[in-house]
């Protein structure tokens, strides 16, 4: 599988703003916020469990990457299938990365733990593509979420 095939328009949030970062900024409140949204769209089995794993993931160690970019990710029961994601948030906010600087672009994967090999490999080429910053500043500059998977799409072969 591949990461142009998961991150789809319809897993693609551009401009992300939920009540959450307005009332207290956690990045823990930022991620069940996300979890809440693939939840109306369909995509979570259980949100409690799949907000629970992401959330325990996150304390065991920042999936903030620098250069204002998180992976936040998990092996849970929480879904049925591997599902990637991506916000970006109008607001940047700490999230404990290794450069110290805010965070506005989250590519969230969730997984079931028979998963753990796709996952892993989708991780790692999501690694690779973010050490790019022209990627990271296309990502960052797309208008909407056919511009992001557009972007996606151009570089997803490098």
């Amino acid at each position: 599988m591949r990461l142009t095939e998961l991150l789809v328009p319809e897993t693609v949030v551009i401009d992300y703003s939920p009540a959450s970062i307005n009332a207290d900024g956690s990045k823990e409140a930022l991620l069940a916020d996300i979890v809440v949204d693939l939840d109306h769209k369909g995509m979570v089995a259980d949100r409690r469990t799949a907000t629970d794993d992401l959330l325990a993931r996150e304390r065991v160690m920042s999936t903030g990457v620098g250069h204002g970019v998180a992976i936040p990710h998990a092996y849970t029961d929480g879904v049925e299938r591997l599902l990637a994601a991506f916000y970006r948030t109008r607001t940047a906010i700490p999230f404990d990365g290794p450069d110290g600087e805010p965070v506005d672009m989250f590519f969230v994967m969730l997984g079931p733990r028979e998963s753990r090999r796709e996952h892993i490999r989708l991780l790692a080429r999501l690694s690779r593509l973010l050490n790019y910053s022209d990627f990271r500043d296309s990502v960052r500059a797309a208008r909407d979420a056919d511009g992001a998977v557009a972007v996606f799409r151009r570089f997803g072969d490098r």
